[in-house]
């Protein structure tokens, strides 16, 4: 299967858009290449390359006599206000077979935000994708139905992402893991749960009876514990140490959005080892997140919450979503 993928970044940096499509890729095998949509990407020497620049022209060129795409859409990775009118008018124009994967749709908020006022135009290239593609993935149920008016009549797949730093094949149960918490992530999701959502950690450690929290992610200033747990700085690891951190940790703390969390590889990276997921946001209580991601927020018992969140993952492995994109690629 010869294909081509266009995504915002390729690691490095560190980017979880970037980190699925070349996990997906390995899946797949054959012949995948890659583009991406930074014209200041470095390369890494793996055969991808860069758009020279963010034009609709430079994109058609680039993609060349490719039949076929697989986009990766995130539309504030493609342009900073998260209106990328040069990719959207090249694919409209290009003539091959498109499949696209919506990691976003489009943005909301109050009318004192650019958000509110840059929502039309997001839509509006949404919807010329939409209409564009042949097959449409989404990683939610909610952007499934902001997609459906301009899919083409077929069923939208909705696949929660995958752990990109791998899928061990057993996991040790919660009662024999080290009693520590992991911080794992980009600078900005760890930045909340060391800033507004500290006191959350250390409750969570507290409950836990944490010994220690791990960090790791790029270099960011850090706090010197959690409720008196101290935080210990690892920075960024190669996806098989951080692989093997996890599977010997009793849980993983993240602040999400609870209604978004099945489109987090953080969290995904938790489910998938068998650690508990603890995740904070503005809400009370225990509560499912979207699309029954299960999510543990200090009230009952932890055991089953991880095995839970360990069964839910199970459903869209990447194994599993390998064979459902290859059909998507196919038809």
């Amino acid at each position: 299967m010869k294909f081509l993928q266009i995504v915002p970044h390729l690691p490095p940096p560190c980017e979880g858009v970037g980190a699925y499509a070349a996990a997906l890729a390995g899946a797949l095998g054959g012949e995948t290449r890659f583009l991406v949509g930074d014209p200041a990407w470095p390369g890494t020497g793996n055969g991808a390359r860069a758009v020279p620049a963010r034009t609709a022209a430079d994109l058609l060129a680039a993609i060349g006599a490719e039949e076929t795409v697989l986009l990766h859409y995130a539309n504030y990775g493609y342009q900073p206000r998260g209106c990328p009118e040069w990719l959207v008018a090249g694919l409209d124009r290009w003539g091959g077979r498109l499949v696209t994967v919506f990691h976003e749709v489009w943005a909301s908020g109050p009318p004192w935000t650019s958000s509110f006022w840059l929502r039309p135009a997001q839509r509006r290239l949404a919807a010329t994708l939409a209409r564009r593609s042949e097959a449409l993935a989404t990683t939610l149920d909610i952007y499934a139905g902001m997609l459906r008016p301009w899919s083409r009549g077929g069923e939208i797949a909705v696949l929660p992402v995958f752990s990109t730093v791998g899928e061990p094949a057993a996991v040790p149960p919660f009662g024999e893991r080290t009693r520590r918490i992991v911080v794992f992530g980009g600078a900005g999701v760890r930045s909340r749960a060391y800033g507004r959502f500290l006191p959350e950690l250390a409750k969570a450690a507290a409950a836990l009876g944490a010994g220690e929290i791990l960090d790791i992610g790029p270099p960011l200033p850090l706090p010197a514990a959690a409720g008196g747990v101290p935080i210990r700085p690892l920075g960024v690891l190669p996806a098989g140490e951080v692989s093997a951190l996890l599977l010997g940790s009793a849980a993983g703390f993240l602040a999400y959005p609870p209604d978004f969390l099945p489109k987090s590889t953080i969290f995904a990276a938790y489910c998938a080892h068998g650690a508990l997921p603890v995740c904070a946001w503005d809400r009370g209580g225990d509560r499912q997140a979207a699309d029954g991601a299960p999510c543990w927020t200090g009230a009952g018992d932890p055991e089953p919450a991880a095995r839970a969140a360990r069964g839910w993952y199970a459903g869209h492995s990447l194994e599993r979503q390998a064979v459902r994109f290859r059909e998507l690629l196919a038809a």
